[in-house]
């Protein structure tokens, strides 16, 4: 029995909102931390946690790239509806994983402020640029992120509507109507 789809442009709209969300915790995040940390302390341990933050996001960008978009692909005998259904679903899924990596940075951010003898607001900034970097790369639901998990999805042939659940063509260029 299939599965009812909502209508595409509501799955997108959702999706993105979910992204910002997402996204946005960071910041109100920073915004409570900037009132309980010390005032910003610039020195040469600053820059050495920001050079580990970036080197931090370089790794969990390697880790994303090898394991963020793996995604079962679809059985070929799935109906039209079926497959989109399962695709979005595992869209979703994924776009969590790809998150909770992301976000991870910053939350060893926020240990380390309070941690580090020179830990201040910007230990916590540093952290947060380098996973909502990420985020855009890897969690925003943009032709990239898109394309690789329905590439995953459609390995073996079968189309799963992805892309055009977010308005975006078989090539990853945006639709124009």
């Amino acid at each position: 029995m299939s599965t009812p789809l909502p209508d595409p442009a509501s799955f997108a709209r959702s999706t993105r909102v979910l992204a910002a969300t997402l996204m946005g915790g960071l910041v109100v995040v920073g915004v409570v931390l900037a009132v309980v940390l010390p005032a910003p302390v610039w020195g040469g341990e600053a820059l050495v946690v920001l050079a580990v933050q970036v080197v931090a996001g370089v790794a969990a960008h390697l880790v994303l790239e090898t394991i963020g978009y793996r995604t079962p692909a679809l059985s070929t005998d799935l109906t039209d509806a079926d497959a989109a259904a399962r695709a979005r679903t595992r869209w979703q899924s994924s776009m969590i994983l790809r998150f909770a990596i992301s976000e991870s940075i910053a939350i060893v951010s926020i240990a380390a402020a309070f941690v580090l003898a020179d830990g201040s607001i910007l230990t916590y900034l540093g952290g947060a640029a380098v996973s909502l970097a990420l985020m855009l790369v890897h969690v925003w639901p943009s032709a990239r992120p898109v394309g690789k998990v329905a590439e995953a999805l459609e390995a073996d042939g079968r189309r799963s509507g992805l892309r055009e659940s977010f308005g975006l063509s078989s090539s990853g260029a945006i639709q124009r109507l």
